[in-house]
Protein backbone atom coordinates (compact mmCIF):
# COMPACT_ATOMS: atom_id res chain seq x y z
CA UNK A 1 0.00 0.00 0.00
CA UNK A 2 1.29 3.44 -0.76
CA UNK A 3 0.83 5.89 2.08
CA UNK A 4 0.68 9.69 1.31
CA UNK A 5 4.19 11.27 1.13
CA UNK A 6 6.26 7.69 0.65
CA UNK A 7 8.73 7.73 -1.10
CA UNK A 8 9.23 4.68 -3.77
CA UNK A 9 12.94 5.48 -4.48
CA UNK A 10 12.68 6.37 -7.65
CA UNK A 11 15.14 9.64 -7.44
CA UNK A 12 13.39 12.74 -6.43
CA UNK A 13 9.67 11.55 -7.45
CA UNK A 14 8.01 11.97 -4.44
CA UNK A 15 4.44 9.93 -5.00
CA UNK A 16 1.29 11.40 -2.98
CA UNK A 17 -1.89 9.68 -3.51
CA UNK A 18 -5.02 11.39 -3.54
CA UNK A 19 -7.70 10.82 -0.75
CA UNK A 20 -11.03 11.71 -1.87
CA UNK A 21 -13.44 13.05 0.44
CA UNK A 22 -15.67 10.41 1.98
CA UNK A 23 -19.41 11.82 1.14
CA UNK A 24 -22.02 12.61 4.08
CA UNK A 25 -23.93 9.90 4.79
CA UNK A 26 -27.67 10.86 3.91
CA UNK A 27 -30.17 12.08 6.76
CA UNK A 28 -32.17 9.37 8.64
CA UNK A 29 -35.93 9.59 7.72
CA UNK A 30 -37.47 12.39 9.76
CA UNK A 31 -40.09 11.04 13.01
CA UNK A 32 -42.60 13.44 12.17
CA UNK A 33 -44.75 12.21 14.92
CA UNK A 34 -42.43 12.37 17.25
CA UNK A 35 -43.53 11.36 20.46
CA UNK A 36 -46.83 10.54 19.14
CA UNK A 37 -45.37 7.70 17.63
CA UNK A 38 -45.31 5.76 20.77
CA UNK A 39 -48.58 6.57 21.75
CA UNK A 40 -49.53 4.53 18.87
CA UNK A 41 -47.08 1.79 19.33
CA UNK A 42 -48.35 1.26 22.69
CA UNK A 43 -52.64 2.47 21.63
CA UNK A 44 -53.61 -0.74 21.03
CA UNK A 45 -54.06 0.43 17.72
CA UNK A 46 -50.69 -0.56 16.21
CA UNK A 47 -51.04 -3.22 13.21
CA UNK A 48 -47.14 -2.95 12.95
CA UNK A 49 -47.14 -6.25 14.38
CA UNK A 50 -49.60 -7.87 12.37
CA UNK A 51 -48.00 -8.06 9.00
CA UNK A 52 -47.67 -11.66 7.19
CA UNK A 53 -44.36 -11.82 8.53
CA UNK A 54 -44.65 -11.28 12.50
CA UNK A 55 -48.61 -12.07 13.04
CA UNK A 56 -48.01 -15.45 14.13
CA UNK A 57 -45.16 -14.08 17.13
CA UNK A 58 -46.48 -13.66 20.94
CA UNK A 59 -46.79 -9.83 19.99
CA UNK A 60 -48.31 -10.12 16.70
CA UNK A 61 -51.18 -12.67 18.91
CA UNK A 62 -51.45 -10.29 21.68
CA UNK A 63 -52.03 -6.94 19.42
CA UNK A 64 -54.57 -9.04 17.88
CA UNK A 65 -56.23 -9.63 20.53
CA UNK A 66 -56.29 -5.92 21.74
CA UNK A 67 -57.06 -4.27 18.60
CA UNK A 68 -60.00 -7.13 18.19
CA UNK A 69 -61.84 -5.85 21.45
CA UNK A 70 -60.79 -2.11 21.18
CA UNK A 71 -62.61 -2.42 17.79
CA UNK A 72 -65.41 -4.66 19.06
CA UNK A 73 -66.27 -2.21 22.03
CA UNK A 74 -66.50 0.76 19.67
CA UNK A 75 -68.83 -0.73 17.02
CA UNK A 76 -71.19 -2.12 19.35
CA UNK A 77 -71.47 0.73 21.08
CA UNK A 78 -71.60 3.04 17.48
CA UNK A 79 -74.64 0.17 16.71
CA UNK A 80 -76.58 0.78 20.13
CA UNK A 81 -76.66 3.68 20.06
CA UNK A 82 -77.53 4.02 16.25
CA UNK A 83 -80.83 1.76 17.23
CA UNK A 84 -81.77 4.30 19.49
CA UNK A 85 -85.67 5.26 18.37
CA UNK A 86 -86.76 8.96 19.31
CA UNK A 87 -89.44 10.79 17.56
CA UNK A 88 -87.83 13.55 14.80
CA UNK A 89 -86.91 17.17 15.76
CA UNK A 90 -86.91 16.35 19.87
CA UNK A 91 -84.23 16.56 21.85
CA UNK A 92 -83.51 12.99 22.13
CA UNK A 93 -83.37 12.42 18.62
CA UNK A 94 -80.74 15.11 18.38
CA UNK A 95 -78.98 13.96 21.27
CA UNK A 96 -78.47 10.75 20.15
CA UNK A 97 -77.18 11.74 16.81
CA UNK A 98 -74.43 13.79 18.84
CA UNK A 99 -73.77 10.32 20.44
CA UNK A 100 -74.22 7.69 17.74
CA UNK A 101 -72.35 9.64 14.80
CA UNK A 102 -69.40 10.43 17.02
CA UNK A 103 -68.56 6.90 18.37
CA UNK A 104 -68.95 6.17 14.67
CA UNK A 105 -65.80 8.61 13.80
CA UNK A 106 -64.09 7.02 16.40
CA UNK A 107 -64.62 3.31 15.19
CA UNK A 108 -63.62 4.86 11.75
CA UNK A 109 -60.06 6.34 13.34
CA UNK A 110 -59.55 3.49 14.75
CA UNK A 111 -59.70 1.08 11.56
CA UNK A 112 -57.81 3.81 9.63
CA UNK A 113 -54.94 4.14 12.65
CA UNK A 114 -54.81 0.40 12.18
CA UNK A 115 -54.44 0.01 8.53
CA UNK A 116 -52.49 2.82 8.65
CA UNK A 117 -50.09 1.36 10.81
CA UNK A 118 -49.88 -2.28 9.12
CA UNK A 119 -49.54 -0.90 5.76
CA UNK A 120 -46.23 1.10 6.85
CA UNK A 121 -47.83 4.03 5.42
CA UNK A 122 -45.64 6.27 7.96
CA UNK A 123 -42.91 4.47 7.22
CA UNK A 124 -42.93 4.64 3.62
CA UNK A 125 -44.01 8.79 3.50
CA UNK A 126 -41.03 9.37 5.32
CA UNK A 127 -38.67 7.63 3.55
CA UNK A 128 -40.10 9.37 0.51
CA UNK A 129 -40.12 12.92 2.35
CA UNK A 130 -36.37 12.03 3.40
CA UNK A 131 -35.15 11.77 -0.13
CA UNK A 132 -36.98 14.70 -1.50
CA UNK A 133 -35.73 16.47 1.44
CA UNK A 134 -32.57 15.64 -0.27
CA UNK A 135 -33.33 17.80 -3.58
CA UNK A 136 -33.63 21.00 -1.41
CA UNK A 137 -31.30 23.83 -2.97
CA UNK A 138 -31.11 24.85 0.82
CA UNK A 139 -31.43 23.61 4.12
CA UNK A 140 -34.27 24.96 6.59
CA UNK A 141 -34.34 23.79 10.37
CA UNK A 142 -37.35 25.69 10.97
CA UNK A 143 -39.83 23.50 8.51
CA UNK A 144 -38.44 20.17 9.86
CA UNK A 145 -38.79 21.09 13.66
CA UNK A 146 -41.83 19.53 14.44
CA UNK A 147 -41.80 20.46 18.00
CA UNK A 148 -43.70 23.19 17.83
CA UNK A 149 -46.48 21.97 16.03
CA UNK A 150 -46.38 18.67 18.19
CA UNK A 151 -47.08 20.76 21.78
CA UNK A 152 -49.77 22.38 19.56
CA UNK A 153 -51.85 18.99 19.13
CA UNK A 154 -51.13 18.04 22.38
CA UNK A 155 -53.21 21.11 23.67
CA UNK A 156 -55.71 21.01 21.10
CA UNK A 157 -56.68 17.26 21.92
CA UNK A 158 -57.38 17.97 25.38
CA UNK A 159 -60.94 19.26 24.58
CA UNK A 160 -61.86 16.03 22.67
CA UNK A 161 -60.48 14.37 25.75
CA UNK A 162 -62.37 17.08 28.34
CA UNK A 163 -65.50 16.87 26.34
CA UNK A 164 -66.27 13.70 25.56
CA UNK A 165 -65.11 11.70 29.35
CA UNK A 166 -67.33 14.52 31.04
CA UNK A 167 -70.25 13.91 28.61
CA UNK A 168 -69.83 10.25 29.50
CA UNK A 169 -69.42 10.19 33.35
CA UNK A 170 -72.17 12.77 33.25
CA UNK A 171 -74.88 10.66 32.17
CA UNK A 172 -73.17 7.79 33.92
CA UNK A 173 -73.63 9.24 36.85
CA UNK A 174 -76.68 11.08 36.53
CA UNK A 175 -78.59 8.67 34.43
CA UNK A 176 -79.54 10.72 32.37
CA UNK A 177 -79.26 9.36 28.76
CA UNK A 178 -80.94 11.15 26.58
CA UNK A 179 -84.51 12.60 26.08
CA UNK A 180 -87.39 12.54 24.75
CA UNK A 181 -89.06 16.21 24.25
CA UNK A 182 -89.19 17.29 28.04
CA UNK A 183 -88.85 13.95 29.63
CA UNK A 184 -85.44 12.64 30.50
CA UNK A 185 -85.65 8.69 29.28
CA UNK A 186 -83.76 6.60 32.08
CA UNK A 187 -81.92 3.74 30.94
CA UNK A 188 -79.98 1.08 33.06
CA UNK A 189 -78.70 -0.35 29.54
CA UNK A 190 -75.17 -1.47 30.14
CA UNK A 191 -73.63 -0.03 27.42
CA UNK A 192 -74.57 3.32 29.12
CA UNK A 193 -72.47 2.00 32.61
CA UNK A 194 -69.70 0.82 30.20
CA UNK A 195 -69.63 3.84 28.37
CA UNK A 196 -66.62 5.86 30.32
CA UNK A 197 -64.25 3.08 29.32
CA UNK A 198 -65.43 2.46 26.07
CA UNK A 199 -65.72 6.71 25.23
CA UNK A 200 -61.87 6.85 26.65
CA UNK A 201 -60.88 4.00 23.82
CA UNK A 202 -62.67 5.95 21.34
CA UNK A 203 -61.06 9.16 22.94
CA UNK A 204 -57.33 7.77 21.98
CA UNK A 205 -58.42 6.55 18.12
CA UNK A 206 -59.85 10.16 17.50
CA UNK A 207 -56.49 12.22 18.97
CA UNK A 208 -54.40 9.86 17.59
CA UNK A 209 -56.37 9.62 14.16
CA UNK A 210 -56.55 12.82 13.42
CA UNK A 211 -52.87 14.01 14.73
CA UNK A 212 -51.24 11.24 12.07
CA UNK A 213 -53.45 12.63 9.34
CA UNK A 214 -52.66 16.65 10.08
CA UNK A 215 -49.07 15.55 10.81
CA UNK A 216 -48.91 13.71 7.06
CA UNK A 217 -50.73 16.90 5.35
CA UNK A 218 -48.71 19.50 7.57
CA UNK A 219 -45.64 17.76 6.27
CA UNK A 220 -46.48 17.60 2.39
CA UNK A 221 -47.85 21.61 2.73
CA UNK A 222 -44.33 22.37 4.46
CA UNK A 223 -42.15 20.69 1.83
CA UNK A 224 -44.29 22.22 -1.08
CA UNK A 225 -44.23 25.80 0.38
CA UNK A 226 -40.48 25.69 0.57
CA UNK A 227 -40.32 24.08 -3.31
CA UNK A 228 -42.24 27.35 -4.00
CA UNK A 229 -39.77 29.49 -2.17
CA UNK A 230 -36.84 28.26 -3.84
CA UNK A 231 -38.30 28.50 -7.39
CA UNK A 232 -39.85 31.73 -6.52
CA UNK A 233 -36.07 33.22 -5.40
CA UNK A 234 -34.52 30.90 -8.87
CA UNK A 235 -37.12 32.43 -11.47
CA UNK A 236 -36.07 36.01 -9.58
CA UNK A 237 -32.27 35.55 -10.23
CA UNK A 238 -33.29 34.47 -14.05
CA UNK A 239 -31.31 30.72 -12.82
CA UNK A 240 -34.59 28.52 -14.58
CA UNK A 241 -32.82 29.52 -17.84
CA UNK A 242 -30.34 27.26 -16.56
CA UNK A 243 -31.27 23.57 -17.93
CA UNK A 244 -29.92 21.63 -15.21
CA UNK A 245 -31.56 23.53 -12.74
CA UNK A 246 -34.89 23.32 -14.56
CA UNK A 247 -34.75 19.66 -14.55
CA UNK A 248 -33.69 19.15 -10.94
CA UNK A 249 -36.90 21.92 -10.38
CA UNK A 250 -39.32 19.40 -12.60
CA UNK A 251 -38.31 16.28 -10.54
CA UNK A 252 -38.69 17.13 -7.66
CA UNK A 253 -41.96 18.55 -8.38
CA UNK A 254 -42.98 15.27 -9.40
CA UNK A 255 -41.93 13.34 -6.64
CA UNK A 256 -43.61 15.93 -4.33
CA UNK A 257 -47.11 15.60 -6.25
CA UNK A 258 -46.35 11.68 -6.40
CA UNK A 259 -45.91 11.75 -2.63
CA UNK A 260 -48.93 13.99 -2.34
CA UNK A 261 -51.07 10.80 -4.62
CA UNK A 262 -49.41 8.12 -2.41
CA UNK A 263 -50.51 9.81 0.75
CA UNK A 264 -54.54 10.42 -0.33
CA UNK A 265 -54.84 6.75 -1.38
CA UNK A 266 -54.24 5.82 2.55
CA UNK A 267 -55.92 9.38 4.06
CA UNK A 268 -58.84 9.11 1.62
CA UNK A 269 -61.38 7.08 3.74
CA UNK A 270 -60.28 8.95 6.71
CA UNK A 271 -60.87 12.00 4.78
CA UNK A 272 -64.11 11.48 3.29
CA UNK A 273 -66.04 10.29 6.29
CA UNK A 274 -64.93 11.57 9.39
CA UNK A 275 -66.05 14.79 8.48
CA UNK A 276 -69.24 13.84 7.38
CA UNK A 277 -70.26 12.44 10.49
CA UNK A 278 -68.39 15.51 12.62
CA UNK A 279 -70.11 17.70 10.64
CA UNK A 280 -73.79 15.90 11.36
CA UNK A 281 -73.11 16.43 15.10
CA UNK A 282 -72.22 20.21 14.71
CA UNK A 283 -75.52 20.05 13.19
CA UNK A 284 -77.25 18.60 15.88
CA UNK A 285 -75.20 20.75 18.64
CA UNK A 286 -76.22 23.73 17.23
CA UNK A 287 -79.69 22.72 17.06
CA UNK A 288 -80.12 21.72 20.60
CA UNK A 289 -78.45 24.51 21.79
CA UNK A 290 -80.85 27.22 19.79
CA UNK A 291 -84.15 25.05 20.25
CA UNK A 292 -83.60 22.99 23.45
CA UNK A 293 -82.03 26.00 25.84
CA UNK A 294 -84.72 26.72 28.66
CA UNK A 295 -85.22 22.90 29.05
CA UNK A 296 -81.20 22.42 29.64
CA UNK A 297 -79.37 23.29 32.77
CA UNK A 298 -76.50 24.74 32.93
CA UNK A 299 -73.70 22.15 32.81
CA UNK A 300 -75.81 20.49 29.84
CA UNK A 301 -75.45 23.86 27.93
CA UNK A 302 -71.99 24.39 28.59
CA UNK A 303 -71.39 20.50 27.23
CA UNK A 304 -73.41 20.86 24.17
CA UNK A 305 -71.04 24.11 23.33
CA UNK A 306 -68.38 21.43 24.04
CA UNK A 307 -69.48 19.51 21.32
CA UNK A 308 -70.01 22.23 18.36
CA UNK A 309 -66.00 22.92 19.33
CA UNK A 310 -64.55 19.34 19.52
CA UNK A 311 -66.85 18.06 16.41
CA UNK A 312 -66.10 21.64 13.99
CA UNK A 313 -62.30 21.51 15.36
CA UNK A 314 -61.65 17.92 13.80
CA UNK A 315 -63.78 18.96 10.73
CA UNK A 316 -61.75 21.92 10.47
CA UNK A 317 -58.52 20.08 10.91
CA UNK A 318 -60.04 17.40 8.14
CA UNK A 319 -60.47 19.90 5.76
CA UNK A 320 -57.68 22.72 5.97
CA UNK A 321 -54.60 20.80 5.23
CA UNK A 322 -56.62 19.19 2.10
CA UNK A 323 -57.33 23.16 1.24
CA UNK A 324 -53.40 24.48 1.68
CA UNK A 325 -51.98 21.86 -0.28
CA UNK A 326 -54.08 22.59 -3.24
CA UNK A 327 -53.48 26.32 -2.86
CA UNK A 328 -50.02 25.97 -2.64
CA UNK A 329 -49.92 23.34 -6.17
CA UNK A 330 -51.82 26.67 -7.72
CA UNK A 331 -49.20 28.62 -6.35
CA UNK A 332 -46.59 26.58 -7.90
CA UNK A 333 -48.63 27.12 -11.25
CA UNK A 334 -48.51 30.65 -11.13
CA UNK A 335 -45.07 31.11 -10.36
CA UNK A 336 -44.26 29.39 -13.75
CA UNK A 337 -46.52 31.26 -15.14
CA UNK A 338 -45.57 34.61 -14.72
CA UNK A 339 -41.78 33.41 -15.28
CA UNK A 340 -41.20 35.53 -18.62
CA UNK A 341 -38.22 34.69 -19.28
CA UNK A 342 -38.55 30.88 -19.43
CA UNK A 343 -41.62 31.14 -21.35
CA UNK A 344 -39.87 33.22 -24.10
CA UNK A 345 -36.55 30.67 -23.77
CA UNK A 346 -35.81 29.47 -27.50
CA UNK A 347 -34.51 26.12 -26.53
CA UNK A 348 -37.10 23.68 -27.53
CA UNK A 349 -36.28 20.90 -24.51
CA UNK A 350 -36.46 23.90 -22.05
CA UNK A 351 -39.78 25.32 -23.22
CA UNK A 352 -40.94 20.98 -23.09
CA UNK A 353 -39.74 21.11 -19.29
CA UNK A 354 -41.17 24.04 -18.81
CA UNK A 355 -44.52 22.90 -20.45
CA UNK A 356 -44.52 19.03 -18.39
CA UNK A 357 -44.34 21.03 -15.05
CA UNK A 358 -46.70 23.27 -15.60
CA UNK A 359 -49.18 20.68 -17.08
CA UNK A 360 -48.62 18.64 -14.14
CA UNK A 361 -49.68 21.44 -11.28
CA UNK A 362 -52.59 22.07 -13.82
CA UNK A 363 -53.71 18.87 -14.11
CA UNK A 364 -52.76 16.17 -11.98
CA UNK A 365 -55.14 14.39 -10.14
CA UNK A 366 -53.88 14.94 -6.17
CA UNK A 367 -57.67 16.23 -4.61
CA UNK A 368 -59.45 13.79 -2.41
CA UNK A 369 -63.45 13.83 -2.33
CA UNK A 370 -64.97 14.44 0.16
CA UNK A 371 -68.28 11.92 0.40
CA UNK A 372 -66.80 10.70 -2.85
CA UNK A 373 -68.53 13.26 -4.63
CA UNK A 374 -66.93 16.60 -3.99
CA UNK A 375 -63.21 17.21 -4.26
CA UNK A 376 -61.90 19.06 -1.49
CA UNK A 377 -60.59 22.52 -2.08
CA UNK A 378 -61.42 26.23 -0.90
CA UNK A 379 -64.40 26.53 -3.11
CA UNK A 380 -65.67 23.05 -1.63
CA UNK A 381 -64.61 23.89 1.92
CA UNK A 382 -66.56 27.14 2.03
CA UNK A 383 -69.30 26.26 1.18
CA UNK A 384 -69.75 23.44 3.38
CA UNK A 385 -68.76 26.21 6.22
CA UNK A 386 -71.58 28.16 5.05
CA UNK A 387 -74.13 25.49 4.95
CA UNK A 388 -73.67 23.90 8.03
CA UNK A 389 -74.89 26.58 10.12
CA UNK A 390 -77.78 27.30 7.90
CA UNK A 391 -78.76 23.39 7.86
CA UNK A 392 -78.84 24.06 12.05
CA UNK A 393 -80.83 27.19 11.71
CA UNK A 394 -82.82 25.20 9.22
CA UNK A 395 -84.27 22.64 11.81
CA UNK A 396 -84.41 25.16 14.15
CA UNK A 397 -86.87 27.09 12.27
CA UNK A 398 -88.97 23.96 11.34
CA UNK A 399 -89.02 23.31 15.14
CA UNK A 400 -90.82 25.88 16.35
CA UNK A 401 -94.46 25.69 17.39
CA UNK A 402 -96.71 26.72 14.32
Amino acid sequence: MVEAGSNLGLGSIHVKTVIEPTPPPPPPPPKILGPFATMIKFSGFDGSKLRKESIASTRGIISAIIFIVFASCLMVETIILMGIESKPFTLGWAESNIYSFMSAQSFISAICLFSWTREKFLSQFEDTLARIRGLRLSTSQTIDDYTKFHRKAALLIIPIFGVILTNSFYTSISNKHFRDDNTTFFSTSSIFLVAPIIDLIGCVATSLAIITYVTVNVALNREIKHFNKELTNSARFQQLTLPQVLNTYSKRHSDILQLIRFSNKHTSKYATIVPFFTLVTVINSFYIIGSFKPILDSFEYILFIGWVFVSMGITISSFLPLVKIQENIVDTSEILMHDDVLQTCGDDQMHHTYRVTLDRCIHSNTKIAFLSAFNIDSVVFNRIMFLVPNIAELLIILNQPH
